[in-house]
Protein backbone atom coordinates (compact mmCIF):
# COMPACT_ATOMS: atom_id res chain seq x y z
CA UNK A 1 0.00 0.00 0.00
CA UNK A 2 1.18 3.53 -0.83
CA UNK A 3 0.28 5.68 2.19
CA UNK A 4 0.69 8.90 0.23
CA UNK A 5 -2.65 10.70 -0.04
CA UNK A 6 -3.99 11.50 -3.48
CA UNK A 7 -4.62 15.10 -4.48
CA UNK A 8 -8.34 14.61 -3.86
CA UNK A 9 -7.74 13.13 -0.42
CA UNK A 10 -5.37 15.94 0.48
CA UNK A 11 -8.00 18.47 -0.58
CA UNK A 12 -10.60 16.70 1.59
CA UNK A 13 -8.30 16.78 4.61
CA UNK A 14 -7.44 20.44 4.09
CA UNK A 15 -11.09 21.43 3.71
CA UNK A 16 -12.16 19.50 6.79
CA UNK A 17 -9.21 20.85 8.79
CA UNK A 18 -10.11 24.42 7.84
CA UNK A 19 -13.81 24.11 8.66
CA UNK A 20 -13.29 22.22 11.90
CA UNK A 21 -10.24 24.16 13.00
CA UNK A 22 -11.82 27.57 12.45
CA UNK A 23 -14.90 26.60 14.45
CA UNK A 24 -13.42 24.48 17.24
CA UNK A 25 -11.59 27.07 19.28
CA UNK A 26 -11.16 26.32 23.02
CA UNK A 27 -13.67 29.04 23.83
CA UNK A 28 -16.30 27.70 21.44
CA UNK A 29 -15.78 24.10 22.58
CA UNK A 30 -16.26 25.15 26.18
CA UNK A 31 -19.48 26.91 25.22
CA UNK A 32 -20.82 23.85 23.40
CA UNK A 33 -19.82 21.54 26.25
CA UNK A 34 -21.72 23.69 28.73
CA UNK A 35 -24.92 22.97 26.79
CA UNK A 36 -24.83 19.26 27.66
CA UNK A 37 -25.59 17.72 24.25
CA UNK A 38 -21.99 18.01 23.00
CA UNK A 39 -23.33 18.90 19.56
CA UNK A 40 -22.71 21.97 17.40
CA UNK A 41 -25.55 22.19 14.86
CA UNK A 42 -23.88 25.11 13.10
CA UNK A 43 -20.72 23.08 12.50
CA UNK A 44 -22.79 20.08 11.35
CA UNK A 45 -24.47 22.37 8.83
CA UNK A 46 -21.12 23.66 7.60
CA UNK A 47 -19.92 20.10 7.00
CA UNK A 48 -23.10 19.34 5.07
CA UNK A 49 -22.81 22.53 3.02
CA UNK A 50 -19.24 21.56 2.10
CA UNK A 51 -20.51 18.11 0.95
CA UNK A 52 -18.30 16.40 3.53
CA UNK A 53 -21.11 14.42 5.15
CA UNK A 54 -22.05 12.82 1.83
CA UNK A 55 -18.53 12.57 0.47
CA UNK A 56 -18.11 8.87 1.24
CA UNK A 57 -21.59 7.75 0.18
CA UNK A 58 -22.45 6.29 -3.25
CA UNK A 59 -23.15 8.79 -6.01
CA UNK A 60 -26.41 6.98 -6.75
CA UNK A 61 -27.58 7.88 -3.25
CA UNK A 62 -26.64 11.53 -3.42
CA UNK A 63 -23.06 11.12 -2.21
CA UNK A 64 -19.64 11.90 -3.55
CA UNK A 65 -18.62 8.34 -4.40
CA UNK A 66 -15.59 8.13 -2.13
CA UNK A 67 -15.16 5.44 0.53
CA UNK A 68 -13.88 4.17 3.84
CA UNK A 69 -10.42 5.72 3.63
CA UNK A 70 -11.86 9.19 3.11
CA UNK A 71 -14.27 8.60 6.01
CA UNK A 72 -11.28 7.66 8.18
CA UNK A 73 -9.49 10.85 7.18
CA UNK A 74 -12.55 12.86 8.21
CA UNK A 75 -12.67 11.02 11.55
CA UNK A 76 -9.00 11.84 12.05
CA UNK A 77 -9.72 15.55 11.67
CA UNK A 78 -12.65 15.31 14.08
CA UNK A 79 -10.29 13.76 16.62
CA UNK A 80 -7.63 16.39 16.04
CA UNK A 81 -10.05 19.25 16.65
CA UNK A 82 -12.27 17.56 19.30
CA UNK A 83 -15.18 18.61 17.09
CA UNK A 84 -18.60 18.15 18.77
CA UNK A 85 -20.30 16.44 15.82
CA UNK A 86 -21.55 12.82 15.41
CA UNK A 87 -19.52 12.18 12.26
CA UNK A 88 -17.96 8.89 13.39
CA UNK A 89 -21.24 7.30 14.44
CA UNK A 90 -23.18 8.64 11.46
CA UNK A 91 -20.73 7.56 8.76
CA UNK A 92 -18.97 4.51 10.20
CA UNK A 93 -21.70 2.91 12.32
CA UNK A 94 -24.65 3.89 10.17
CA UNK A 95 -24.36 5.35 6.69
CA UNK A 96 -21.58 3.19 5.25
CA UNK A 97 -23.14 -0.09 6.48
CA UNK A 98 -26.48 1.00 5.01
CA UNK A 99 -24.72 1.90 1.75
CA UNK A 100 -23.22 -1.59 1.59
CA UNK A 101 -26.17 -3.69 2.72
CA UNK A 102 -29.35 -1.61 2.52
CA UNK A 103 -32.05 -1.97 -0.10
CA UNK A 104 -32.42 0.70 -2.74
CA UNK A 105 -35.49 2.06 -0.93
CA UNK A 106 -33.74 2.20 2.44
CA UNK A 107 -30.65 3.85 1.00
CA UNK A 108 -32.84 6.37 -0.80
CA UNK A 109 -34.71 7.17 2.40
CA UNK A 110 -31.66 7.61 4.65
CA UNK A 111 -28.48 8.49 2.80
CA UNK A 112 -29.53 11.71 1.02
CA UNK A 113 -30.80 12.97 4.38
CA UNK A 114 -27.41 12.22 5.92
CA UNK A 115 -25.61 14.05 3.12
CA UNK A 116 -27.87 17.07 3.63
CA UNK A 117 -27.14 17.17 7.36
CA UNK A 118 -30.75 16.53 8.34
CA UNK A 119 -30.24 13.01 9.70
CA UNK A 120 -27.70 11.35 11.98
CA UNK A 121 -27.25 7.59 12.10
CA UNK A 122 -25.78 5.35 14.76
CA UNK A 123 -25.79 1.70 15.83
CA UNK A 124 -26.77 -0.04 19.06
CA UNK A 125 -24.22 -2.84 19.08
CA UNK A 126 -23.50 -3.34 22.76
CA UNK A 127 -25.44 -5.55 25.14
CA UNK A 128 -24.58 -6.68 28.68
CA UNK A 129 -21.10 -8.00 29.36
CA UNK A 130 -18.95 -6.89 26.44
CA UNK A 131 -18.01 -3.84 24.39
CA UNK A 132 -18.19 -6.00 21.26
CA UNK A 133 -21.45 -7.11 19.61
CA UNK A 134 -22.60 -10.60 20.64
CA UNK A 135 -22.78 -13.28 17.96
CA UNK A 136 -26.44 -13.82 18.86
CA UNK A 137 -28.28 -10.70 20.05
CA UNK A 138 -30.30 -10.98 23.26
CA UNK A 139 -32.68 -8.37 21.86
CA UNK A 140 -35.53 -10.19 20.13
CA UNK A 141 -37.91 -9.48 17.25
CA UNK A 142 -41.28 -11.26 17.34
CA UNK A 143 -43.37 -11.39 14.13
CA UNK A 144 -46.34 -9.01 14.07
CA UNK A 145 -48.18 -8.91 10.76
CA UNK A 146 -45.56 -8.22 8.11
CA UNK A 147 -43.27 -6.59 10.70
CA UNK A 148 -41.73 -7.32 14.09
CA UNK A 149 -42.10 -6.24 17.71
CA UNK A 150 -38.78 -5.58 19.40
CA UNK A 151 -37.90 -6.41 22.98
CA UNK A 152 -34.56 -5.83 24.68
CA UNK A 153 -31.94 -3.39 25.88
CA UNK A 154 -28.87 -1.92 24.20
CA UNK A 155 -26.17 0.00 26.04
CA UNK A 156 -23.70 2.85 25.40
CA UNK A 157 -25.41 3.98 22.21
CA UNK A 158 -23.82 7.17 20.84
CA UNK A 159 -25.69 10.10 19.26
CA UNK A 160 -29.19 8.80 20.03
CA UNK A 161 -29.64 11.50 22.70
CA UNK A 162 -30.00 14.06 19.89
CA UNK A 163 -33.20 12.46 18.58
CA UNK A 164 -36.26 14.64 18.65
CA UNK A 165 -34.40 17.82 19.49
CA UNK A 166 -31.26 18.75 17.60
CA UNK A 167 -31.51 16.21 14.77
CA UNK A 168 -33.47 13.37 13.27
CA UNK A 169 -31.74 10.14 14.33
CA UNK A 170 -32.08 6.53 13.26
CA UNK A 171 -30.43 3.56 14.97
CA UNK A 172 -29.20 0.29 13.44
CA UNK A 173 -30.23 -2.40 15.94
CA UNK A 174 -29.16 -6.07 15.71
CA UNK A 175 -31.98 -8.38 16.87
CA UNK A 176 -32.65 -12.11 17.01
CA UNK A 177 -35.46 -13.42 14.79
CA UNK A 178 -36.74 -16.93 14.11
CA UNK A 179 -34.72 -16.78 10.88
CA UNK A 180 -31.48 -15.67 12.50
CA UNK A 181 -29.78 -12.41 13.50
CA UNK A 182 -31.19 -9.39 11.67
CA UNK A 183 -30.40 -5.68 11.71
CA UNK A 184 -33.30 -3.23 11.66
CA UNK A 185 -33.51 0.56 11.61
CA UNK A 186 -35.29 2.04 14.62
CA UNK A 187 -36.66 5.53 15.19
CA UNK A 188 -35.72 6.33 18.81
CA UNK A 189 -38.74 8.64 19.16
CA UNK A 190 -41.23 5.90 18.19
CA UNK A 191 -43.68 4.23 20.55
CA UNK A 192 -42.11 1.44 22.56
CA UNK A 193 -38.63 3.01 22.53
CA UNK A 194 -37.11 4.65 25.60
CA UNK A 195 -33.79 6.49 25.62
CA UNK A 196 -32.06 6.72 29.01
CA UNK A 197 -29.25 9.19 28.78
CA UNK A 198 -25.88 8.64 30.43
CA UNK A 199 -22.39 10.00 30.01
CA UNK A 200 -19.11 8.51 28.80
CA UNK A 201 -15.56 8.84 30.02
CA UNK A 202 -15.07 11.86 27.78
CA UNK A 203 -18.36 13.36 29.07
CA UNK A 204 -19.97 12.55 25.72
CA UNK A 205 -23.61 11.51 26.14
CA UNK A 206 -24.10 7.76 25.74
CA UNK A 207 -27.54 6.25 26.11
CA UNK A 208 -29.29 3.04 27.03
CA UNK A 209 -31.89 2.11 24.43
CA UNK A 210 -34.82 0.14 25.80
CA UNK A 211 -37.15 -1.55 23.32
CA UNK A 212 -40.52 -2.61 24.70
CA UNK A 213 -42.79 -3.61 21.85
CA UNK A 214 -41.45 -1.12 19.30
CA UNK A 215 -42.75 -1.96 15.84
CA UNK A 216 -40.59 -2.11 12.70
CA UNK A 217 -41.66 -3.04 9.21
CA UNK A 218 -40.07 -5.06 6.40
CA UNK A 219 -38.71 -1.87 4.85
CA UNK A 220 -36.68 -1.24 8.01
CA UNK A 221 -34.49 -4.32 7.55
CA UNK A 222 -30.86 -3.64 6.59
CA UNK A 223 -29.89 -6.37 4.15
CA UNK A 224 -31.96 -9.51 4.58
CA UNK A 225 -33.84 -11.18 7.40
CA UNK A 226 -31.36 -13.62 8.91
CA UNK A 227 -28.42 -11.79 7.32
CA UNK A 228 -27.74 -9.51 10.24
CA UNK A 229 -24.40 -11.08 11.16
CA UNK A 230 -22.81 -9.65 8.01
CA UNK A 231 -24.31 -6.19 8.62
CA UNK A 232 -23.16 -6.19 12.24
CA UNK A 233 -19.69 -7.31 11.19
CA UNK A 234 -19.53 -4.46 8.68
CA UNK A 235 -20.64 -1.88 11.24
CA UNK A 236 -18.13 -3.22 13.76
CA UNK A 237 -15.26 -3.21 11.26
CA UNK A 238 -16.04 0.27 9.94
CA UNK A 239 -16.63 1.57 13.44
CA UNK A 240 -13.29 0.18 14.58
CA UNK A 241 -11.46 1.70 11.61
CA UNK A 242 -13.11 5.05 12.26
CA UNK A 243 -12.44 5.14 15.99
CA UNK A 244 -8.78 4.24 15.41
CA UNK A 245 -8.48 7.03 12.85
CA UNK A 246 -10.13 9.45 15.25
CA UNK A 247 -7.65 8.34 17.89
CA UNK A 248 -4.78 9.24 15.54
CA UNK A 249 -6.11 12.80 15.35
CA UNK A 250 -6.60 12.92 19.12
CA UNK A 251 -2.99 11.90 19.73
CA UNK A 252 -1.67 14.35 17.15
CA UNK A 253 -3.49 17.21 18.87
CA UNK A 254 -2.24 16.22 22.34
CA UNK A 255 1.32 15.85 21.06
CA UNK A 256 1.29 19.23 19.29
CA UNK A 257 -0.04 20.90 22.43
CA UNK A 258 2.73 19.29 24.47
CA UNK A 259 5.39 20.27 21.94
CA UNK A 260 4.23 23.88 21.94
CA UNK A 261 4.09 24.07 25.72
CA UNK A 262 7.52 22.52 26.31
CA UNK A 263 9.12 24.76 23.68
CA UNK A 264 7.87 27.81 25.61
CA UNK A 265 8.01 26.72 29.28
CA UNK A 266 11.29 27.44 31.06
CA UNK A 267 12.92 25.95 34.12
CA UNK A 268 16.32 27.06 35.40
CA UNK A 269 16.44 29.52 32.52
CA UNK A 270 16.12 26.77 29.88
CA UNK A 271 13.25 25.60 27.65
CA UNK A 272 12.11 22.29 29.09
CA UNK A 273 11.88 20.80 25.59
CA UNK A 274 15.69 20.67 25.65
CA UNK A 275 15.69 18.42 28.72
CA UNK A 276 16.62 14.91 27.68
CA UNK A 277 13.82 13.21 29.62
CA UNK A 278 11.18 15.52 28.10
CA UNK A 279 12.59 15.12 24.59
CA UNK A 280 12.62 11.33 24.90
CA UNK A 281 9.05 11.28 26.24
CA UNK A 282 7.77 13.34 23.32
CA UNK A 283 9.82 11.34 20.81
CA UNK A 284 8.18 8.15 22.05
CA UNK A 285 4.78 9.84 21.81
CA UNK A 286 5.52 10.81 18.21
CA UNK A 287 6.37 7.21 17.32
CA UNK A 288 3.16 5.97 18.94
CA UNK A 289 1.10 8.62 17.14
CA UNK A 290 2.55 7.70 13.76
CA UNK A 291 1.97 4.01 14.46
CA UNK A 292 -1.69 4.71 15.24
CA UNK A 293 -2.04 6.78 12.09
CA UNK A 294 -0.36 4.21 9.84
CA UNK A 295 -2.14 1.14 11.22
CA UNK A 296 -5.55 2.82 11.13
CA UNK A 297 -4.98 4.07 7.58
CA UNK A 298 -3.90 0.61 6.43
CA UNK A 299 -6.99 -1.02 7.98
CA UNK A 300 -9.28 1.55 6.34
CA UNK A 301 -7.58 1.00 2.98
CA UNK A 302 -8.09 -2.77 3.21
CA UNK A 303 -11.78 -2.26 3.94
CA UNK A 304 -12.02 0.15 1.03
CA UNK A 305 -10.45 -2.42 -1.30
CA UNK A 306 -12.67 -5.25 -0.08
CA UNK A 307 -9.65 -7.16 1.22
CA UNK A 308 -9.49 -9.20 4.46
CA UNK A 309 -8.97 -6.66 7.24
CA UNK A 310 -9.59 -8.54 10.50
CA UNK A 311 -5.93 -8.76 11.53
CA UNK A 312 -5.18 -5.20 10.47
CA UNK A 313 -8.15 -3.91 12.46
CA UNK A 314 -6.98 -5.81 15.54
CA UNK A 315 -3.46 -4.38 15.21
CA UNK A 316 -4.86 -0.88 14.69
CA UNK A 317 -7.10 -1.15 17.76
CA UNK A 318 -4.24 -2.32 19.96
CA UNK A 319 -2.13 0.65 18.89
CA UNK A 320 -5.09 3.01 19.24
CA UNK A 321 -5.69 1.70 22.75
CA UNK A 322 -2.29 1.16 24.32
CA UNK A 323 -0.26 3.60 22.21
CA UNK A 324 -2.78 6.40 22.67
CA UNK A 325 -2.70 6.07 26.44
CA UNK A 326 1.09 6.46 26.37
CA UNK A 327 0.72 9.57 24.21
CA UNK A 328 -1.89 11.40 26.28
CA UNK A 329 -0.31 10.44 29.60
CA UNK A 330 3.03 11.65 28.29
CA UNK A 331 1.49 14.90 27.09
CA UNK A 332 -0.10 15.47 30.46
CA UNK A 333 3.10 14.53 32.28
CA UNK A 334 5.29 17.09 30.52
CA UNK A 335 2.68 19.79 31.20
CA UNK A 336 2.97 19.31 34.94
CA UNK A 337 0.13 20.69 37.04
CA UNK A 338 -1.52 22.65 34.24
CA UNK A 339 -2.14 19.40 32.40
CA UNK A 340 -4.96 18.50 34.79
CA UNK A 341 -6.61 21.93 34.73
CA UNK A 342 -9.95 21.69 32.91
CA UNK A 343 -9.60 25.32 31.85
CA UNK A 344 -6.64 24.18 29.75
CA UNK A 345 -7.59 22.29 26.55
CA UNK A 346 -5.46 19.15 27.04
CA UNK A 347 -8.16 17.43 29.09
CA UNK A 348 -10.39 17.09 26.01
CA UNK A 349 -7.93 14.86 24.19
CA UNK A 350 -6.99 12.92 27.33
CA UNK A 351 -10.63 12.06 27.96
CA UNK A 352 -11.28 11.36 24.27
CA UNK A 353 -8.40 8.89 24.16
CA UNK A 354 -9.65 7.05 27.25
CA UNK A 355 -13.19 6.85 25.83
CA UNK A 356 -11.94 5.52 22.47
CA UNK A 357 -9.89 2.90 24.32
CA UNK A 358 -13.11 1.28 25.54
CA UNK A 359 -15.11 1.71 22.32
CA UNK A 360 -15.62 -1.56 20.39
CA UNK A 361 -13.27 -3.47 22.65
CA UNK A 362 -10.14 -2.67 24.61
CA UNK A 363 -6.78 -4.11 23.57
CA UNK A 364 -7.39 -7.41 25.39
CA UNK A 365 -10.03 -9.05 23.16
CA UNK A 366 -8.19 -7.90 20.06
CA UNK A 367 -4.90 -9.34 21.34
CA UNK A 368 -6.65 -12.62 22.12
CA UNK A 369 -8.07 -12.73 18.60
CA UNK A 370 -4.69 -11.91 17.05
CA UNK A 371 -3.02 -14.62 19.15
CA UNK A 372 -5.65 -17.15 18.08
CA UNK A 373 -5.07 -16.26 14.45
CA UNK A 374 -1.32 -16.65 14.81
CA UNK A 375 -1.70 -20.07 16.48
CA UNK A 376 -4.18 -21.14 13.81
CA UNK A 377 -1.79 -20.15 11.03
CA UNK A 378 1.19 -21.95 12.58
Amino acid sequence: MDLTLTDDQTAVVELAARILGDRCTPEHLAEVEAGGDRFDPGLWGLLADADLLGLCLPEADGGGGYGVLEAALLCQEVGRTAAPVPLWSTLCLGALPVARHGSEALRGALLPEVAAGRLALTAALVEDGSALPPAEPATTATPDGDGWRLQGTKHVVPTVHLAGSALEVRVLVPVATDQGPTVVVVDPTADGVTVERGVGTDLEPLSTLRLDGALVGPGDVVGSVGGGADVTATATALGTAGICARQAGTCEAALRLAATYTSEREQFGTKIATFQAVAHRLADAYIDTEAIRLTSTYAAWLLDEGLPAEEALGVAKVWATEGAQRVVHGAQHVHGGIGVDVDYPLHRWFRAAKAAEHTLGTAHPHLVDLGTRIVGAA
